[in-house]
């Protein structure tokens, strides 16, 4: 089973601290969820994971082989076609050919119902697809991969109910099968339903939680929203 750990790091941009003395882990063969308001660190906690930024303070160990990022803000070229992007993702995330026959085969495992929709749109021209078409397309080719370590932020944003929901149903397979899965949302009641933990980053550090009643009474709230508002707002590190 492998790891990815932050171990108290601290991290800063000019006086501008973004982690204090932050823990966290994910583990193989799990979901873990990281919750914060905009600007709290998210986006650059995973830039961290993927080696693009170094702490300052702390440490951060990845016993993972191999892994695959799908960034807040996505962009394909118009003249491209779904399947062409299907091509790059893949190319760029796995050093094995990914054909569109082991693809659908995952699919077909995870959530049958999704493999006619992941082909109706396989030959459209991105310039075609709508946002949230392109955002489940992308997330779905990057879990086909197979990397021991996904690292998705906001897959979900822009998305409807429908992929959504067969979005987690993919993170869920992807994760029975031993990816160890990091996503991040704010949307707090698929997080809490959809993650075997969560972390809701606030204060500059990772506050650990494995389910929505602990979050909720832990900030003294009757919602999840309530308890995400209170956490938010919370000054001072407890």
């Amino acid at each position: 089973m492998g790891r990815f750990s932050a171990q108290a790091i601290s991290f800063k941009y000019a006086e501008h601290t973004i982690f204090k003395e932050a823990s966290m882990k994910v583990e193989s063969g799990s979901i873990s969820g990281l919750l914060g308001p905009n600007g709290s660190g998210k986006t650059t906690f995973f830039d961290i994971a993927c080696n693009l930024r170094k702490v300052d303070v702390g440490a951060v160990k990845d016993e993972f082989s191999s892994r695959v990022y799908l960034s807040q803000v996505i962009s394909t070229p118009a003249v491209f076609r779904m399947s062409d992007i299907f091509k790059m993702i893949t190319l760029f995330c796995s050093d094995k050919k990914i054909s569109k026959e082991k693809s659908i085969e995952k699919l077909e495992v995870w959530s049958p119902t999704l493999v006619d929709r992941y082909l109706s749109i396989w030959n459209k021209k991105s310039s075609l697809c709508s946002y949230g078409e392109k955002r489940w397309f992308f997330t779905l080719s990057l879990l086909s991969v197979a990397a021991d370590f996904v690292i998705l932020d906001e897959p979900t944003a822009g998305v409807d109910p429908e992929f959504r929901y067969h979005i987690w149903k993919c993170l869920r397979g992807a994760a029975n099968e031993g990816a160890a899965i990091m996503v991040s949302s704010h949307n707090v009641e698929e997080v809490t339903s959809g993650c075997d933990d969560f972390y809701m980053l606030a204060q500059q550090r990772f506050n650990h939680f494995t389910n929505a009643v602990s979050f909720m009474n832990h900030y003294d709230a009757t919602t999840l929203d309530e308890a995400f508002i209170k956490a938010a707002n919370i000054r001072d590190p407890l």
